[in-house]
């Protein structure tokens, strides 16, 4: 509900989720190097939409089989922006910047551009803390708590 920021932290947090699940994912990081910052439609916040520089989701391997596997396609998850799993195209295309670029990273990997770890998950905590706060203050601020009904 709050897609401003800690995407790092939540994508964490839902690896390791998933990992309890019996279930390896990966993670996905888009980055606007050039051009416009990513800029994504949502009704969770007041503005009707979000810039980032850079964001991050999980990956999950999903195989689809009858009698024999077919094909397999990574899916990413990213609740700030669907509500199911989608490919890398469409999440990478809901950020509107065509330029940005996606890199896969082991799931492990808390943050890509230092190659930082957080194996204790306290890293993790202390971003979903922040901005569980930030969450609350919105919602204590005139508009309210998301979702926001002026919002397409």
């Amino acid at each position: 509900m709050y897609p401003d920021d800690g995407c790092w932290g939540r994508a964490h947090e839902m690896c390791r989720l998933i990992v309890n699940m019996g279930v390896t994912p990966r993670k996905v990081w888009i980055e606007a190097t050039t051009g416009p910052l990513l800029h994504a439609n949502t009704r969770n916040n007041p503005n009707c939409y979000v810039e980032w520089f850079w964001h991050v989701a999980p990956t999950i391997c999903v195989r689809r089989c009858w009698f024999f596997c077919l094909f397999s396609r990574d899916m990413v998850i990213d609740p700030s922006l669907f509500t199911g799993p989608v490919t890398k195209a469409t999440w990478k295309a809901a950020q509107n910047n065509p330029a940005a670029v996606l890199t896969d990273a082991h799931w492990t990997i808390f943050y890509l551009w230092t190659n930082e770890l957080d194996p204790t998950f306290a890293k993790t905590n202390q971003v979903l803390a922040t901005y569980r706060l930030q969450l609350q203050l919105r919602s204590l601020s005139p508009g309210g708590p998301p979702p926001y009904a002026n919002c397409p």
